[in-house]
């Protein structure tokens, strides 16, 4: 058979060729040797530079957050309380007073008709407007309706209200306002038997103006915050009220479904 013009192979060259092979400089097997492809040398060019990146950007950014970026979202927020409180304190008994003669008038009168009708709408404004800063300033719990119920904590400081709770739990809370500076004067308390003898019907009516702005307005605010938090809390019906010859005003803080 023809070997092609090659001179066969002898043991002796076979040993030779073995010999020249382990003569040679081995190869060192390092880390770098996969980096002799230019895809291979971008990538991992790439993982050094967002490691960099990560490691140095990441603790300067918390840094100015908690030194910088916090101090003034709380000013921030402390500063729109504030001015909710101010317009608070300022409007509430206006509008308290514009509120019972829209009860007494709401099926007569067109203003008082719009504004009982509106007047819901514009308490949900106040919630939307400063819910978010009154949430963060407040350091409002949303799965805890007891921490929920700080926002009635605050309306009450605000607007000097007395009040304690009796009941407090997180999906449970009861607050009774044993003084209100507006019971008795622009929220009339019930008239007694013997001057609603002398009047043909006022007594009644009255009463419902004070139980209806209470449990209308009042805790249909709250409830509009309530919601707000957490869409699984809500204010119970009020039936207990000052107005009414009770003697605390009873708003229960509840979850709709318990755990």
């Amino acid at each position: 058979m023809s070997n092609n013009g090659r001179n066969p192979m002898t043991i002796n060259d076979l040993r030779k060729e073995v010999e020249a092979w382990r003569k040679q400089k081995p190869v060192s097997e390092t880390a770098l040797l996969f980096l002799k492809s230019p895809v291979d040398r971008a990538g991992v060019l790439i993982f050094f530079v967002i490691l960099v990146l990560t490691l140095v950007f990441v603790p300067v950014f918390e840094l100015i957050r908690l030194v910088i970026l916090r101090p003034i979202l709380s000013l921030f927020h402390t500063i729109v309380v504030l001015i909710a409180a101010i317009f608070l304190r300022i409007t509430a008994r206006p509008l308290i007073r514009l509120g019972i003669k829209a009860i007494e008038n709401k099926e007569q009168k067109r203003f008082p008709r719009f504004f009982y009708r509106h007047f819901p709408g514009f308490l949900r404004f106040f919630v939307r407007c400063f819910g978010p800063s009154l949430k963060f300033y407040l350091k409002i719990d949303t799965k805890d309706v007891r921490s929920i119920g700080k926002f009635q904590e605050w309306v009450d400081d605000t607007l000097g209200v007395e009040g304690i709770w009796v009941e407090s739990d997180v999906n449970r809370a009861v607050r009774r306002e044993t003084w209100c500076p507006f019971a008795g004067r622009e929220i009339p308390y019930v008239l007694s038997a013997g001057q609603e003898s002398r009047a043909s019907n006022p007594g009644e009516s009255r009463e419902n103006d004070a139980a209806e702005f209470c449990s209308y307005f009042m805790a249909g605010w709250l409830n509009d915050f309530a919601r707000y938090c957490n869409p699984e809390f809500e204010i119970a019906p009020v039936n207990r009220m000052i107005p009414k010859g009770d003697e605390f005003c009873e708003f229960i803080w509840r979850r709709k479904k318990a755990w």
